[in-house]
C-alpha cells in the first residue's frame, strides 16, 4: 500500500483568535490586509476540503496525488487504487482521515461552493471580507417533506471555525460589528431560530 491515513490531510479550522480579531479591527474601521488574506486563503482551502470531503462520501474520492477521481461502493476493506498514478488506500482508512473533524458540507454545500467560486475574483480587503463574513453567517438547512418553510439546523461556521458547536454559537454571538457586518449577523440569528420553532411545533404535535 502506498498510501495510508497519515497522509491524507485536510486543512485546519480558523482558530477563534484570528477572527475575533478580524472583527475587533473591522469595527474599528482599521483594515488589516495582511489578516483579512490569510483568513480569506484559509477559508478557500477549508471549503475546498470539505467539497472534497462531500464529494468522496457520495462515492468519488478524488486522488490526493493527481486529482484523478477514484469510484468506490463504501466498503470500508475496499483498496481505492488511481490508475493515472500510484496513490491507493482503503476507503476505511480515507474515511477515517476525516471523521469527526466538521469536514461534511451537508445542507449548506453551496455555501463552501460560492466561497470557492468568488474568492479568487475578490479584488479589495472589502470584497473579502463581505465574503468572510457571508460565510461565516452561514447555516445548514435541513430539507425534507411538509416543511412550510425553510429550516436551518446549525451555523457553518462549526466546519471553518476551531470549536464545539454549542462554543462557536456563543463566539459568533459575542463578536465585535460595526454598522455594515450586522446585517449578516441579524439574517443568522433569524436563520437558526427556525430550528428551535420547529423543534417547538413537533413537541406541540407530539403532546
Amino acid at each position: 500500500m502506498n498510501s495510508d491515513r497519515e497522509l491524507i490531510r485536510w486543512s485546519p479550522r480558523v482558530s477563534q483568535q484570528k477572527i475575533r480579531k478580524l472583527y475587533e479591527q473591522d469595527a474599528k474601521g482599521i483594515v488589516d490586509d495582511e489578516l483579512i488574506d490569510d483568513i480569506a486563503f484559509s477559508f478557500f482551502m477549508r471549503c475546498q476540503d470539505i467539497i472534497t470531503v462531500t464529494d468522496a462520501s457520495l462515492g468519488k474520492v478524488k486522488c490526493i496525488k493527481c486529482e484523478n477521481i477514484i469510484h468506490h461502493n463504501w466498503n470500508k476493506d475496499e483498496v481505492l487504487s488511481c490508475n493515472k498514478c500510484s496513490w491507493e488506500t482503503t476507503w476505511g482508512t480515507y474515511l477515517k482521515s476525516y471523521q469527526k473533524k466538521q469536514l461534511h458540507g451537508g445542507g449548506a454545500l453551496g455555501a463552501f461552493k460560492n466561497f470557492v467560486a468568488k474568492l479568487p475574483k475578490a479584488r479589495t480587503p472589502e470584497d473579502k471580507m463581505i465574503l468572510i463574513d457571508r460565510l461565516i453567517h452561514e447555516a445548514h438547512q435541513w430539507t425534507g417533506p411538509n416543511f412550510e418553510e425553510p429550516v436551518f439546523t446549525r451555523p457553518v461556521a462549526v466546519n471553518i471555525i476551531s470549536g464545539k458547536l454549542k462554543d462557536v454559537k456563543v463566539f459568533l454571538d459575542q463578536l465585535s460589528r460595526g454598522p455594515e457586518r450586522k446585517e449578516t449577523y441579524n439574517e443568522w440569528t433569524k436563520k437558526i431560530s427556525t430550528w428551535d420553532k420547529y423543534v417547538e411545533e413537533r413537541k406541540k404535535k407530539v403532546s
